[in-house]
């Protein structure tokens, strides 16, 4: 039978989180937990116990946890970098492929305006997706965890379906 244990995760900007967790979970478990309850992308989350930072694919257990105890970890969130990121367009109905640059903290629509100007489609006839997501206004880049090399693709509305 896995043993569970209590975690404590404090944060400065955020409350004080509670879970359990079983000794075998991977460290990435509770990662996911903070991504649920305060939308910190696990990517930019840094997981101590002491000085310690913790591997989000070792298990609990690896730390050598006593399961008597509760576990206290701090969180630290880390900032996403804003440098200039090269992607690709790749047009769906006429096969082309473009590349172009893009910033992390870009919105949605500064990348439709970037993509009309590279086409020629106005924005409010782009569907855009990336990384199997379509593009949403009021959204940025971030969100959809954009990375140099990305590929966006474009399609445009059809009429009559």
């Amino acid at each position: 039978m896995a043993t569970c244990v209590l975690v404590h995760v404090h944060s400065q900007s955020q409350e004080l989180m509670k879970f359990t967790a079983q000794k075998d979970d991977r460290v990435k478990k509770i990662n996911e937990q903070i991504r649920s309850k305060n939308k910190v992308p696990v990517k930019n989350q840094k997981l101590l116990l002491g000085s310690k930072t913790l591997n989000p694919e070792k298990k609990l257990s690896h730390y050598w946890l006593d399961p008597s105890t509760t576990i206290h970890l701090t969180l630290k969130v880390v900032e996403p970098s804003d440098e200039e990121l090269e992607v690709f367009l790749k047009e769906m109905d006429r096969g082309r492929k473009y590349p172009f640059h893009i910033r992390p903290t870009s919105s949605v629509s500064q990348a439709k305006e970037v993509i009309k100007a590279i086409t020629g489609v106005l924005p409010e006839a782009q569907i855009v997706s990336c990384n199997g997501k379509k593009l949403e206004d009021g959204k940025i880049m971030f969100d959809y965890c954009i990375e140099k090399g990305s590929i966006f693709f474009l399609s445009s509305f059809c009429i009559g379906g």
